[in-house]
């Protein structure tokens, strides 16, 4: 009997719905090779993949910390909460005009997902600045200066500030050099595609921003080292939103929710993050 016969049962008579049901236990990491296997493997995958960047995206049980500082302030400088503004591109509108597969070859439209980026706006500790600002030195001998970015997704005890699990996001240096800072100062209209610093070549996290120079002393700003008055220079980064691609931000939200299953009653001990 052809396997196609009438009365002949194969994997393709499931409906849909129950391969839903089948694959939703799969990771993400587990989902991506299976669609490979045939067209309609590939279609349910990335329906799958579709709905659980809508829910991860927002981080509705989670936050988003950003840590921001000069190598030497470290343990001065404090972490800041982000609060979502949303993913460009990215809607419960699956299919038809205005989608986020329009236009898209079947082969094209998984590689679509991971060019989205969530939004993010780090909250400022300081009530009379909406905006987060990091101070950058350069003494005249310094041909650039540093900042480490690094970005956590926690989840904390109801309640409380003990965190039931903590999954990094990314930790890298970005180098700022004298050139470029001064031009993003004197003319800030002229690189609106290089208004985003990436943390590392793989642009999982960028930092949308601004540069001021900072013309005269002002004591806001932490004293990290010695002034010289005639080549000391000092700027301002601005930091208006935080850009985390919205794929890594689904597998590291798996990450955490199987962490909190291997490890149910566990508590992460070290710096607060209240």
């Amino acid at each position: 009997m052809e396997p196609n016969a009438p009365g002949r049962l194969h994997l393709y008579s499931l409906p849909n719905e129950v391969f839903v049901q089948i694959l939703s236990p799969f990771t993400t990491r587990e989902l991506l090779p299976l669609a490979t296997v045939s067209q309609r493997f590939h279609a349910l995958v990335l329906r799958l993949l579709h709905y659980r960047l809508l829910l991860s995206a927002n981080l509705a049980e989670y936050k988003l910390i950003l840590e921001c500082f000069h190598p030497t302030s470290k343990l001065i400088e404090p972490h800041v909460f982000c609060t979502y503004l949303g993913t460009p591109g990215l809607s419960d509108k699956y299919e038809g005009d205005g989608s986020l597969y329009e236009n898209l070859d079947t082969a094209e439209k998984l590689g679509r997902l991971g060019s989205l980026y969530s939004r993010f706006k780090p909250e400022s500790p300081d009530e009379e600045s909406p905006a987060l600002r990091r101070p950058v030195n350069l003494e005249g001998f310094e041909g650039f200066s540093q900042l480490c970015v690094v970005v956590n997704v926690v989840k904390a005890l109801p309640g409380t500030t003990h965190l039931l699990s903590a999954v990094n996001v990314e930790d890298g240096v970005i180098r700022l050099f004298r050139g470029w800072l001064k031009s993003q100062a004197n003319d800030p209209q002229s690189f609106p595609d290089q208004h985003t610093l990436w943390v590392t070549q793989s642009k999982n996290v960028g930092l949308k921003f601004r540069v001021r120079e900072v013309t005269r002393l002002d004591t806001s700003l932490p004293v990290l080292i010695h002034r010289d008055e005639e080549s000391f220079l000092t700027y301002e980064i601005v930091i208006d939103e935080l850009l985390v691609r919205t794929t890594r931000l689904l597998l590291t939200v798996e990450k955490s929710l199987q962490e909190q299953q291997h490890y149910p009653n566990a508590v992460v001990f070290g710096r607060a993050f209240g």
